[in-house]
C-alpha cells in the first residue's frame, strides 16, 4: 500500500508482528490506519483498516460488516479496490 499499489486494506485476527512495519509505512506515506471503529491503530490491536484517507470510511464500513458477519455480499464477490 505504501508504494501506491492499493488504496485500502483491512484485516482482522492480527498479531503485532503482522502489522508494525506496514502501519508505520502507511502513516509515513500520508495514509491513515485505524481499527474498524475509527480509533487510531495501536500495536497489539487485532483488527486494522489502512487507506489513502480518501476512501477510509467506506473501507472501514465494509471491513467491519464482514468481520461482524453482517455483510450481505460474500467476501469473494467484492470488487477489488481501485488502484490510483
Amino acid at each position: 500500500m505504501a508504494c501506491g499499489r492499493f488504496d485500502g486494506f483491512w484485516e482482522f485476527g492480527l498479531n503485532p508482528w503482522d502489522t508494525a512495519a506496514g502501519a508505520l509505512l502507511v502513516r509515513e506515506a500520508g495514509g491513515v490506519v485505524t481499527d474498524f471503529a475509527g480509533h487510531d491503530y495501536r500495536l497489539g490491536d487485532h483488527e486494522l483498516v489502512a487507506t489513502n484517507k480518501l476512501i477510509h470510511d467506506e473501507v472501514k464500513a465494509v471491513g467491519a460488516e464482514i468481520a461482524a458477519g453482517r455483510s450481505s455480499v460474500p467476501e469473494a464477490a467484492l470488487p477489488p479496490l481501485p488502484v490510483r
